[in-house]
């Protein structure tokens, strides 16, 4: 695979989702790349890990890498000792687009980066309609708000942190691009026995919406998050 350089700098934080071929996005691999100081840090799955790069058009180099030292499950150790060789062995990059990174070790693809989200720029968003029920609830980083009647104004307060973290850990599961194809378990919206849900995600400027639902009983794929919203929306009044 040719190198290809369309960024004169590498900076910002990434999720790898591949070492090797094999997919490991559920371990939540982190690193963080500090342009700057040509420094970087970041998550294996159990242990914090440290060290610094250099990087040019042409090439991409890591130093030695220092970690914490917490012990970890079989699994777990396997995947750290297999990143931190394989970092050892790039030499290269390709960029697949402004969001996803290949590093290259001698033209063959070793990991995949995937941007990480700005948690800044998300939105979600969860209403819930029908005849005798009107819940509209957004939250950001910074506020969350909670509308129980049309005509009322919203409750707002400010966004915990903690809960934050775990909404943003709750988005990174699901596919943003084919929310709005999935299919609803039940249909008594349809005959006024249960009100309309949705669920709204926007992210960096764009708006992912899913296909209707029962409130109460949203397709799997989302129903961890929406009921994570539904539970901070009845702390909030």
């Amino acid at each position: 695979m040719a190198k290809k350089a369309i960024n004169t700098e590498l900076n910002g934080n990434y999720m790898i989702s591949n070492i090797l071929g094999n997919d490991v996005s559920s371990f939540n691999l982190e690193i963080n790349f500090n342009s700057e100081e040509h420094k970087i840090n970041g998550f294996t799955g159990c242990n914090h890990f440290f060290g610094n790069y250099k990087f040019t058009k042409d090439s991409l180099q890591f130093g030695s890498i220092g970690s914490t030292k917490m012990s970890c499950d079989d699994e777990k150790n396997d995947v750290e000792m297999t990143l931190f060789e394989t970092l050892s062995q790039v030499n290269g990059l390709s960029y697949i687009n402004d969001q996803s990174i290949n590093l290259i070790s001698n033209e063959t693809t070793v990991l995949t980066l995937q941007k990480k989200p700005q948690v800044d720029k998300i939105i979600l968003e969860y209403s819930a309609l029908s005849r005798g029920l009107y819940k509209n609830i957004i939250i950001d980083k910074n506020n969350m708000s909670v509308m129980n009647d049309r005509n009322s104004k919203p409750f707002i307060k400010p966004s915990a942190e903690k809960q934050w973290k775990l909404l943003l850990e709750m988005v990174e599961k699901i596919d943003l691009e084919t929310i709005s194809n999935i299919e609803a378990p039940s249909a008594k919206r349809l005959y006024d026995g249960a009100a309309i849900g949705n669920l709204t995600i926007t992210f960096n400027g764009k708006r992912y919406k899913s296909s209707s639902f029962d409130h109460g009983n949203p397709p799997d794929e989302i129903a961890e998050i929406v009921k994570e919203i539904l539970s901070i929306s009845e702390n909030i009044e």
